[in-house]
């Protein structure tokens, strides 16, 4: 029962995380000249894509944890746990691929 509100916050937190990764990658990206060859910016634009996603996976796993908290089913409580996983997993991959796209540039 304590599960999904402890998803809930954690999943917010998650999300807002992957904000600043994406701050990150977009202040990089933005420190190229307006003329830089699309070479030399495709890792920031493939990292913000990855992002992106993870955070818009994140928003999703909030709404389904609110959704629960409205109506408490257990598919919705499984749902949520296997969307935490991955959203778990998406922010480490986020992580990795910022620090690639800014530091070993």
């Amino acid at each position: 029962m304590d599960v999904v509100p402890a998803v809930f916050g954690a999943a917010a937190g998650l999300a807002g995380l992957l904000l600043v990764f994406l701050g990150v990658s977009i202040a990089a990206f933005q420190s190229f000249a307006g003329d830089a060859p699309a070479a030399a910016t495709a890792r920031f634009r493939r990292a913000g894509g990855w992002i992106l996603g993870a955070f818009l996976l994140g928003l999703v796993d909030v709404a389904v944890s609110f959704a629960w908290l409205l109506s408490p089913q257990r598919a919705l409580r499984d749902v949520v746990v296997v969307l935490f996983g991955i959203e778990l997993a998406a922010t480490a991959s986020a992580a990795v691929t910022t620090a690639r796209a800014v530091l070993w540039r």
